[in-house]
């Protein structure tokens, strides 16, 4: 009782506080936010007595308490099983009230969304590395002949900076093939086998280890491969070696970063090959740390695009690692491809496939939940990219620029397939038969196919998408707006790079 009457005076409004009240902490421990007036035994509680404003019980709880008998333990027992003058005193919290449970549930609502708005983005992003990783074997040689026929046609006439771009890369590629073709110590046999010979925790180290070293080279490789260009673009040199000096730094990147894809894609072959599933798994739950890296940490527009850059590269080059994978089974191993062992691999492939999907939607979930985002920014980031497509429609490499925001470096991965065909598939082909050379013709004219398609499909996409969504100059304000025309998967945003 003397406590509900207690309440009754902090609930009550005084003009003036009494001064002879007692403090609620004495000495050292009095908080001068913690002021009330304390009863003592016996003694009536005064009208006057006054509680700091946020203290103060809400009126109409004190006119249920007072309708409630002064309290008492029959009044605390019906508060706990729940009686309607009871449950008539408590009030609705914050977190239950109406404006609040909308909110959550339009949280839960975008949670479900994410996955249906980020795939058209990472598919864009995807075809993107498919389309600049087909052009170095397709139109990128047709150009560097017409450039060369066109130089000795014509010998007063010098090379424009794209043909000594093209001409640069088509060198590049031939000195780093020709010299890890011609290197026998990195076959793939035996680099399977030493791989293979080594425990599951070392192999499970090993394969994070190149992971992080695939990132680095590929930040790195960005800015070695644009100085190398510019270089050969540029017209006055302060220094006659600058060109060769950035030749050979590039041809010792590309040779570094060709061999950790290299032994990364062995070391994927490995777990799938392996008799024990514990190799696989661990390999699999390798996905989840993005989880850990990405989901439990502030996260703006900027990083999440940065995210979604790195996730397209990841999902093309885990398909390139599949397609080594196959060729290494059937050209190396070659094994019978009975019913069982294709089911054995064919389900290994799902699984990884899956995992990186299901990973993917779940991390880019929670990243949109606990930021506060919607499903929508995904739309902003494609239309980003739809907007470096169709302002490079006209030259030789229109997705080129979005290959070069996701931070796709097509060169190492290129000298990877290079150095698996030419070890592993050519030697197998009937090559002084008219059939050999002429599967070879239909093979590139099938790239070269795709590599049109594709194009086509994209730059109409794109086109599409940002008449669609308002024209350039509403692209234009809202990527002002965003700050995401200068953001790069490897540009230093905040404090930290995705």
């Amino acid at each position: 009782q003397r406590a509900v009457a207690l309440a009754e005076g902090c609930g009550a409004s005084a003009a003036s506080r009494p001064s002879d009240r007692s403090p609620l902490l004495k000495g050292s421990e009095r908080s001068p936010g913690l002021r009330c007036s304390i009863p003592k035994a016996g003694s009536s509680i005064p009208a006057s007595a006054t509680c700091p404003a946020d203290m103060r019980l809400p009126a109409p709880m004190v006119d249920q308490r007072r309708r409630a008998g002064g309290g008492g333990l029959l009044a605390f027992l019906g508060g706990q099983l729940g009686s309607d003058s009871a449950q008539a005193m408590v009030y609705r919290s914050e977190s239950a009230s109406e404006q609040d449970a909308q909110r959550r549930r339009e949280g839960i609502y975008n949670f479900f969304q994410v996955p249906r708005n980020l795939e058209p983005l990472l598919l864009f992003g995807y075809l993107a590395c498919v389309d600049a990783f087909i052009d170095q074997c397709t139109f990128l040689p047709i150009r560097v002949l017409f450039a060369a026929a066109q130089r000795l046609g014509r010998e007063s006439r010098s090379l424009s900076p794209s043909q000594r771009r093209d001409a640069l890369r088509v060198l590049l590629l031939s000195l780093v093939s020709g010299s890890l073709l011609l290197v026998p110590g990195i076959a793939m046999s035996q680099a399977y086998h030493n791989v293979r010979n080594q425990s599951v925790m070392k192999l499970y180290v090993v394969f994070s280890s190149l992971e992080i070293f695939d990132k680095l080279c590929s930040s790195f490789g960005q800015d070695i491969l644009e100085a190398l260009y510019a270089s050969a673009s540029s017209h006055a040199r302060g220094w006659r070696g600058e060109m060769a000096l950035d030749l050979l730094v590039a041809y010792g990147y590309l040779t570094a970063h060709t061999l950790v894809l290299f032994y990364q894609a062995v070391a994927l072959s490995v777990a799938i090959n392996s008799n024990s599933n514990v190799l696989l798994t661990l390999l699999i739950s390798n996905n989840f740390t993005e989880l850990k890296t990405n989901v439990f940490k502030r996260c703006e527009a900027e990083n999440l695009f940065q995210v979604s850059c790195a996730d397209a590269v990841e999902r093309f080059n885990l398909s390139m690692y599949l397609l080594i994978v196959l060729v290494q089974f059937v050209f190396v191993q070659k094994e019978e491809l009975t019913a069982a062992r294709l089911h054995e691999v064919s389900h290994a492939f799902l699984m990884i496939c899956v995992c990186e999907i299901m990973v993917d939607w779940i991390k880019h979930a929670f990243v949109t939940k606990f930021n506060r985002m919607r499903p929508d920014v995904y739309a902003k980031f494609t239309r980003i990219l739809c907007a470096d497509t169709a302002a490079s429609a006209t030259t030789q490499e229109p997705l080129a620029n979005v290959a070069a925001r996701m931070g796709f470096v097509p060169l190492p991965l290129f000298c990877l397939a290079i150095r698996v065909f030419g070890n592993e598939v050519l030697p197998t082909l009937a090559l002084h038969h008219s059939s050999g050379p002429l599967l070879l013709l239909l093979t590139w004219l099938l790239f070269c196919a795709l590599k049109l398609l594709i194009s086509i499909a994209v730059l109409g996409f794109a086109t599409l998408h940002i008449e669609r969504t308002g024209g350039s100059a509403a692209l234009e304000e809202e990527a002002k707006e965003m700050r995401l025309r200068s953001v790069g998967r490897y540009a230093l945003i905040g404090k930290q790079i995705m």
